[in-house]
């Protein structure tokens, strides 16, 4: 204690190396988001990544806490979803996946609705080509479909 009260300075100093090392590890958080960022839009931008839409029949609702897999053992909650609000999708890299998910279904238009899942389905996501996952709110299946424009 008498260390400090003889230097003073020291603890202005150690606060401003603390404090270079939190803006430090802040830049460097932020280029590699950054980083990411900006090859998921280069990707969107050049088709790369494939769109995945969402559709219920028989219903309304929304899809909420879909996660994908590639092997069936490893869930990944990160699932990416595309910027459009009319028709919603989700952008997943080219491959065979395991989609789990979960319905917020509403049999007419009203406020109220049930949640229901979690469900499971299978998707093939082909190069350069978007599909469709469809939810049927009547017999709670799903299936993958291709897209037709």
């Amino acid at each position: 204690m008498s260390f400090l009260i003889k230097h003073p300075w020291i603890v202005i100093v150690a606060m401003s190396v603390l404090f270079y090392i939190s803006v430090g590890i802040l830049h460097y958080k932020n280029t590699k988001r950054r980083k990411a960022f900006n090859t998921i839009k280069s990707m969107k931008r050049d088709k790369e990544l494939p769109k995945v839409y969402l559709r219920i029949d028989n219903g309304y609702g929304q899809f909420y806490d879909m996660s994908f897999s590639a092997d069936g053992e490893n869930w990944s909650s990160g699932v990416l979803f595309s910027d459009e609000f009319l028709t919603p999708s989700i952008l997943m890299p080219p491959g065979e996946y395991k989609i789990r998910f979960s319905i917020k279904a509403r049999p007419g238009i009203s406020a109220y609705y049930k949640k229901k899942g979690p469900f499971y389905t299978e998707v093939l996501v082909k190069p350069f080509t978007d599909t469709m996952i469809v939810f049927d709110n009547d017999t709670l299946t799903s299936w993958q479909e291709d897209l037709k424009e």
